[in-house]
């Protein structure tokens, strides 16, 4: 049982609707490649895993398809997508999923990002151009989830340059499971020479997250209904191998629904991962965080810092559960649990923390969150951003903040007042999201506290910067919000 925790962990390199609609989903794995890595048996599981999700709830599918093991390339997928969805009217929601290597470079908006297809034998790329075109053929709202590296790039996050992408308007909506210029992790277990298991670890957060096995964790007010945009926070909270990025910000569109009286217990045996917020340092270096375990299990933290910008799983740190509430065989026994970890290296940059739970059904990451490590003095910090953006036309303002190192963020919108419109962040740990040179990315979709588009204007980011108990602030150059007035 002990070698299922030694991960061997790779990652994709260069790699609802409610009742009156009738909904469709179409979910895609390659794992065999001619030129990239072999990635069995991950985006094959991923794919298994999706489709129990996207079965459940009230998302009314009248079509699932599933490809699980490949295709051949661009012309394939483009008549997969037509045959699924050729049925599809204004009203319907078409789900797409898929799990691949990404390749990206910067470029133009559309061809610059490009998901390998192989099934082993013939291996050719689509692009976030030919997906798109592909896709708006298809009538109604079109969900796509792509999981692969640099899968923010599709719709200009996650990276310096870009800022329009080719997917905005109403008819979209997105979630990348990686920033443009991010890897997208996946694992395979292994006991002995057997492989066990493996996935990728956004996919598993987000099929947990929407099903009954965190009794859907990701409807954060209990509502019955998972909106896209508490599907991209659940994900953030969850997910700490890479930076999710969804589009629309701050979305309603109800990614699915469910019958919220049914749900009275998840059935994992861990949940309500919550983490203490703050950055740690040499003489605060311990992790503070809690949990619930609803059945017994075995309970394992790992440890992954960064080498060179990147996440070295290779030589990670696993720490066995020894704490209270424990049986003679090692099971952690239900109840709320508070634990510490304390940090043997506290060096500056990052620590992946992974919180690992084994039980009869298998091996799978309970939660896990990038914990910032400060040991020097804050670096000159810069704001960037596009000059003007059109909300009417589906345009986001995105700001790229260099920063080298964790800090804690609060960011305000500003009119040319100076009063205060929308709150972004609040008090918020910065994420590695392997840019160069290092810092955020953060995104304002033009509406207010009161969730209306704001009058065209000149508008202002301010940001406050805390590091090690200090406060700073920092104001962007103006920047246009355009379009009619409401």
């Amino acid at each position: 049982m002990r070698r299922i925790w030694l991960l061997a962990v790779l990652c994709f390199l260069c790699i609802a609707g409610f009742a009156h609609a009738e909904n469709r989903a179409l979910l895609v794995g390659c794992d065999t490649f001619l030129s990239r890595p072999d990635t069995s048996p991950s985006s094959a599981n991923n794919v298994a895993q999706m489709a129990e999700a996207l079965s459940g709830g009230a998302m009314n599918l009248e079509v699932l398809v599933t490809r699980r093991y490949g295709i051949s390339g661009a012309a394939e997928l483009t008549e997969l997508i037509r045959d699924t969805f050729s049925g599809a009217a204004e009203g319907d929601v078409s789900y797409f999923y898929i799990s691949t290597h990404g390749l990206w470079e910067p470029g133009e908006p559309g061809n610059s990002m490009t998901l390998l297809l192989s099934d082993g034998k013939t291996e050719n790329g689509i692009t976030a151009q030919q997906l798109h075109d592909a896709f708006s053929e298809v009538a109604g709202t079109k969900v796509l989830i792509v999981d692969a590296c640099h899968a923010g790039a599709m719709i200009a996050k996650g990276i310096r340059d870009e800022y329009r992408h080719i997917f905005e308007g109403d008819s979209f909506k997105l979630i990348c499971s990686s920033g443009g210029t991010e890897e997208s992790w996946f694992w395979r277990g292994e006991d002995g020479e057997e492989m066990v298991s493996g996935g990728g670890y956004f996919s598993d957060v987000l099929s947990a997250g929407i099903s009954v096995k965190t009794g859907y964790g990701a409807d954060i007010n209990r509502d019955g209904v998972v909106t896209l945009d508490e599907t991209g926070r659940y994900l953030l909270s969850m997910h700490g191998a890479s930076t999710v990025h969804i589009y629309p910000e701050h979305d309603e569109f109800p990614f699915l629904s469910y019958y919220a009286g049914s749900v009275r217990q998840q059935t994992r045996p861990v949940g309500n991962v919550a983490f203490d917020e703050g950055i740690l340092n040499r003489e605060n270096p311990s992790i503070v965080f809690s949990y619930t375990v609803f059945q017994p299990c075995r309970v394992a933290y790992q440890l992954v810092y960064q080498t060179a910008g990147r996440w070295d799983f290779e030589h990670a740190q696993l720490v066995y559960d020894t704490g209270d509430g424990m049986d003679t065989a090692g099971y952690v026994l239900p109840g709320l649990k508070e634990r510490e970890i304390t940090l043997e290296s506290a060096m500056h940059g990052y620590v992946l923390f992974q919180i690992l739970v084994s039980d009869e059904s298998g091996v799978y990451i309970a939660a896990s969150c990038p914990i910032g490590i400060v040991d020097r003095e804050l670096s000159e910090i810069v704001i960037s951003h596009s000059g003007s953006f059109d909300p009417s036309r589906g345009e986001e303002m995105g700001f790229v903040i260099t920063h080298d190192g964790p800090v804690q963020m609060t960011a305000v919108i500003e009119n040319g007042e100076g009063e205060k419109v929308v709150r972004l962040l609040s008090r918020a740990c910065s994420r590695p999201e392997q840019l160069y040179p290092q810092g955020s990315t953060l995104y304002w979709d033009g509406k207010g506290k009161d969730g209306k588009v704001t009058a065209p204007g000149e508008y202002v980011l301010r940001l406050e910067i805390y590091v090690n108990g200090e406060k700073w602030e920092f104001l962007s150059d103006p920047f246009a919000l355009v379009g009619e007035e409401n």
